[in-house]
This record gives C-alpha cells, structure tokens and sequence, in this order.
C-alpha cells in the first residue's frame, strides 16, 4: 500500500509542528502550510491523501478551504477540520460541504490517526461502478453481523460501495450517511456487544485489541449479534438505517436531552456518536431500551453537490 499523504494547515506553527512530528512518527508523509492560500497552492499541484486544518484561520478559513476543495479541486479529498469549538450550525455547515471528521483542540493524538485509517481504509471502497438499481422504488435490505468477525471498516467499505453503485446519491447526503453508519455499528459494537469501558475504549491500539480479543473469548459476548438494516424508498423520498444489538441498553432519553440543550456540538469520545447523529439526522430514533437505534434522512435533503 502506498504510504498516505497528509497536508497538515494551521496558522499557529506549534501546532503545525508538532502534528507533523506526531504523524511522521506514525507512519505517514507529511506536508504543511500555514494559511489557506499555501494551503490551496499545494493542493492544486500536490496529491494529497488527506487535509487537516484549523478552522479559525485568519484570510481563508478552514471552513473556505474546504469549500474551495470541493468545488475547484478534489471532491473526494479527505478533510479533517480542528476545532476548540463549533456551534451546531456551523458542524452541519461544515458537514454537508463535505468534511469528513472534526478533531477537538487540543488534538488527541490517538483520536486523529484513528480517523485518519478509517478515512483511508473508506477511500479504498471507492471506485466507479456501473448503476444498479437505478430504478428501484424501494430496497430493504438486513444484515446480520457476528461479533468475531466484525470489521467497521469492511461494513463502511461495502455500504460505501454498495450506495455509489446503486443510487446515484449526491456526495453531502452520501457524506452524511457513512458518518451515521460509522458512528452507529461502531457504537453497537463497543458499548452494546463489547461493554467497554471508557478507561478501555482510551487504550492505544495494541492494548484495545487485547481488550476486545479477550471480551470475544467469553461465549455469551461471542453469542450476541448486530443486526443492521438499510431501507431506501424512492416514493417516501427517505433512507433509513438501523442497527440493532444484543447489549443492555442505556438511557437514551437522558442522553437526547443533554445532546438537545448543549450550547456546542459534543465532539469528545463520550458521547460524540449520539451528538452528531442528532445533528445529522432528519429523524433519530432509539427503541427497546437503547439497543436500536435509526436514522432517516430525506434523499433530497441536503444541499446537491
């Protein structure tokens, strides 16, 4: 696999600086600008895996440069915008031009080279494929996972695949759907399968790994199962994605009103799932105590690309 490249924007040097060294570090070719404009100079004439930059930029923003991205440039481009705060209004601005994960200031290390495999590990379902179904009114179709053999990214990858093929959907409301999709099967799995812990859930990879490893050898973890459901009806003008697993619940409606009064979008670990799907869905719904949940968002809703 080629190595990933990386253009990492910030106005503050520091800050350029040390993701660089941090990335670097990781495994990955790193590139840097200071300003939009540098920014966008080096997009136009370098080729980029993915972008991370600061949103509160003096000149051209990070919000500016992305839209700029997908307009003139790359419309598949990756961009990971930081931030020490957004409002809802700008997080579902940003969401339907197109970003492709937020990062809170002060940068979690952890967090953003997780994002950034996902990213890449999504970017590789991409291709061009003929259309299919092209015509169909409705489509149902459900899954049924096993725990021992999930992978968030082989369903990511397949769903990612299998929309592009079959309905033509725009890139913002395609956008919006495989960040629901990956905050919802990833949720299930950790919190409804696995029962992790958030002291678990912040070990680095290796120690992750051994965690989940070890919860799989215990039968009645490796018994339960997910259940995901993608229904698109072209009459109804909607698509709905459910996830369903085997866990104990959990308050739902506490957590809907806490995400429903908070002045700024939640972007932390805990809890960031359920925050950006309320923002992003058109309808979020929760049944039989926590252990499903759906999402429907109309097909015209957002913005067309």
């Amino acid at each position: 696999m080629k190595s990933v490249r990386i253009l990492v924007v910030d106005d503050s040097i520091a800050i350029v600086n040390s993701l660089c060294t941090i990335l670097k570090v990781s495994g990955f070719e790193v590139d840097s600008a200071f300003n939009g404009s540098d920014a966008l100079r080096k997009i136009h004439s370098s080729d980029y895996d993915v972008v991370i930059c600061d949103i509160e930029m003096p000149g051209i923003t990070g919000l500016d440069l992305l839209g700029k991205v997908r307009r003139d440039y790359d419309r598949e481009l990756d961009v990971i915008l930081m931030t020490g705060y957004l409002d809802h209004d700008y997080f579902i601005e940003a969401i339907r031009m197109g970003a492709s994960d937020f990062i809170r200031k002060p940068v979690d290390t952890k967090q953003i080279i997780r994002s950034i495999h996902s990213l890449m590990e999504r970017k590789q379902s991409r291709n061009d494929y003929s259309d299919f179904y092209q015509n169909t009114e409705t489509a149902d179709f459900r899954f049924v996972i096993d725990p021992c053999q999930f992978s968030k990214f082989a369903i990511s990858k397949v769903f990612n695949a299998f929309l592009r093929q079959s309905f033509q959907l725009n890139h913002n409301l395609l956008n919006e759907l495989l960040i629901c999709v990956d905050e919802m099967v990833y949720n299930a799995y950790i919190h409804g399968t696995l029962g992790l812990t958030v002291g678990e859930r912040m070990l680095d990879h290796s120690g992750l790994q051994k965690v989940i490893e070890s919860r799989l050898q215990q039968p009645e973890i490796a018994a339960k199962r997910l259940r995901f459901t993608f229904l698109m009806d072209h009459v109804a003008n909607v698509i709905t994605i459910s996830v369903e697993d085997d866990g104990e619940g959990f308050d739902h409606e506490g957590w809907i009103q806490r995400v429903a009064i908070e002045p700024k979008l939640n972007l932390d670990e805990t809890g960031r799932g359920i925050s950006m799907l309320y923002h992003l869905a058109d309808s979020l719904e929760f049944s039989q105590g926590g252990r499903k949940v759906s999402v429907t968002k109309k097909i015209s809703s957002s913005t067309p690309a």
